[in-house]
């Protein structure tokens, strides 16, 4: 029900986390082989927490917006591993939390399919873990910076006729400056008139079609 990297695949649980390592998981045929535990079944376990799936070390863990939907798992960790997103799942609207542990990780988010669904992705750093970001197939990808919200977010969605990302699907939401955008170096827009601002760079794709940022090497 799995498909192996070639590595020994493991599944470490408890009530509390349900960790993958060393194995690359599709997560509608992961869920069947931890559904025994009945722990997804629960709304919160002993602990009084919400369960969790961790990528652990070596681990590559992928869900569709679809699949997303139909588990009532909505928190997840990155503790070394790689968790990519589908985009597939029509009109589901979806809001996860990942949780960068000090051992980081990778966040994909594939190609916009022809049957998108919206992803919001909550992403809370552990001190100064390494995060790379990947976003497939886009032509740019607009992170803006909100100082007195203090919020950082990665992709608006649209089209380029507005002014917005194409092929966008998900926008991930971290707090505090994570891209280093400055007032000097970076676009400066009024949001009300109050004089509000944020800031805005632009990404360019690169020969592959695909937006990078790593977040440790750009981090304040």
């Amino acid at each position: 029900m799995e498909r192996s990297t070639g590595r020994q695949v493991s599944l470490r649980s408890d009530l509390w986390e349900k960790e993958v390592c060393n194995g690359f998981y599709v997560l509608k045929h992961a869920l069947l082989g931890v559904a025994k535990s009945g722990a997804f079944a629960k709304p919160e376990n002993v602990r009084g927490h919400p369960p969790r799936m961790v990528a652990g070390p070596g681990s590559w863990l992928k869900a569709s917006v679809e699949d997303l939907a139909k588990c009532c798992v909505r928190d997840y960790v990155l503790r070394g591993g790689t968790i990519e997103f589908d985009s597939s799942g029509t009109l589901h609207v979806l809001w996860i939390s990942v949780e960068i542990e000090a051992e980081g990780g990778e966040l994909i988010f594939d190609a916009r399919g022809h049957d998108p669904g919206l992803l919001l992705v909550d992403v809370t750093l552990r001190q100064k873990a390494p995060l790379l970001v990947l976003f497939k197939q886009v032509s740019r990808l607009t992170v803006t910076y909100d100082p007195k919200a203090d919020i950082t977010l990665i992709g608006m969605l649209g089209v380029p006729a507005a002014g917005l990302d194409s092929n966008v699907w998900s926008v991930v939401r971290i707090g505090g400056n994570v891209c280093g955008l400055s007032s000097e170096a970076n676009i400066r827009v009024s949001t009300n008139e109050n004089s509000d601002e944020l800031l805005i760079r632009y990404y360019e794709s690169n020969k592959f079609g695909d937006v990078c940022i790593n977040i440790n090497n750009i981090i304040l």
